[in-house]
């Protein structure tokens, strides 16, 4: 046990297999957990983050609670799949499951900045939260980061 004052902490191992310096390493478990691991992306657990919500386009309080009890709904589905899953259940024609539709025109996308600020390598794309509402925003490796709320469906009209 440490002694009062102290720090204790568990060292890693460098790269190289020395011990090391002030380099701080990840596990391969928390690489999984944070969704770092390059090994095979879509095999990742999905999951959604609002890290870049953007609440000035559409707000949950707008919401009613029969939407976000689909929203609550819909992240579990997002959570317990994974990206190959989630990408077999959309495209064009496909009406069911969760509906991951890649964004072909990012100037349809609401205008209040983000969109430019994200490269466009990054691909855009909207989800299916229930038969009418649908969420946008961009997948990195594991993480949904959904920015803008659609419930009406008016951003990409059917």
């Amino acid at each position: 046990m440490a002694k009062p004052g102290k720090r204790s902490f568990i060292p890693r191992a460098a790269a190289d297999g020395s011990e090391g310096g002030n380099r701080k390493y990840l596990s391969n478990v928390e690489q999984e957990l944070l969704g770092l691991r390059e090994d095979h992306p879509d095999r990742e657990t999905a999951y959604v983050a609002l890290k870049y919500y953007q609440s000035s386009h559409e707000c949950f309080s707008e919401w009613s609670r029969e939407e976000l009890k689909a929203f609550s709904a819909f992240c579990r589905k997002v959570a317990e799949r994974t990206w190959e899953q989630i990408k077999q259940s959309g495209g064009a024609g496909n009406k069911a499951g969760l509906g991951y539709t890649s964004h072909r025109d990012r100037k349809k996308l609401p205008n209040n900045g983000l969109r430019h600020l994200i490269s466009p390598e990054v691909e855009f794309a909207e989800m299916r939260v229930s038969q009418r509402a649908r969420v946008h925003g961009f997948r990195m490796k594991a993480t949904f980061f959904l920015v803008w709320l659609d419930k009406d469906h008016q951003i990409y009209a059917e």
